[in-house]
């Protein structure tokens, strides 16, 4: 078991590398231009202006149209995804803007806890929080959870034939090592801005991220049953 573990890790590993860089690339050029172009610290400015006259609402759509909408428009387009339309795309907008609500609430609990500073102790602290307890023990499962559900048409029979040992003890933990690939060193540069523009800067990085992984699954068709490790189906 120990050497399935290690094998699949290993691939999971291989397959979010460049995925992971260049989203690790973007973020850090997000927050490089807030503090340094002029142009993209005025956009940036608007969207937190937005999100704060919006509230959770906001967040709620964001999440539906970045995560959910247009990672599908793109799968449709490159063949990807050849789903039901209606029920997938309701899911997909439900599931993400419900998503973005969440990681929005976490950012404010966060800043509760730590403050709003953009120091090292507070930034690192945010990060720490994030990537070692809240990302894999409740939103990388809650996702792979929600998606196996989805998947078996919503029933509970079927539920349980894929949450089986090889999920745990496999499929979650690979899952667990791809999204800390991608989002580990991404959330330090998230927590660097203020507290208003987290959660659209996160957006943006997550649109980005849920797109590589449809134009991967597009080059290499994934058939029922086979996961990539850390990738959203």
């Amino acid at each position: 078991m120990l050497d399935r573990l290690a094998s699949r890790i290993r691939r999971a590993v291989l397959e979010n590398a460049w995925p992971a860089l260049v989203l690790q690339l973007l973020a850090l050029a997000t927050v490089a231009s807030y503090f340094t172009w002029p142009p993209a610290h005025a956009l940036l400015d608007r969207l937190m202006v937005l999100k704060q006259d919006w509230g959770l609402a906001y967040s709620f759509v964001a999440g539906a149209l970045f995560a959910g909408l247009l990672p599908r428009l793109v799968m449709r387009w490159t063949g990807a995804w050849r789903g039901r339309v209606a029920p997938e795309l309701a899911f997909a907008l439900t599931f993400w803007g419900w998503r973005s609500a969440e990681v929005d609430l976490f950012y404010r609990l966060q800043a509760h806890w730590f403050g709003s500073g953009s120091d090292w102790r507070t930034v690192l602290s945010k990060a720490a929080v994030d990537q070692l307890l809240y990302s894999p023990f409740w939103a990388v499962p809650q996702i792979a959870i929600a998606h196996v559900a989805k998947d078996a048409g919503w029933s509970w029979r079927g539920m349980r034939e894929h949450l089986d040992r090889e999920f745990f003890t496999l499929r979650l933990p690979s899952a667990v090592v791809g999204n800390a690939m991608v989002w580990a060193p991404a959330v330090i540069a998230v927590y660097v801005l203020p507290s208003a523009l987290q959660l659209p800067v996160s957006n943006l990085v997550a649109s980005f991220w849920v797109l590589l992984m449809a134009v991967l699954l597009a080059r290499k068709p994934v058939t029922r049953g086979r996961e990539r490790a850390g990738a959203p189906e």
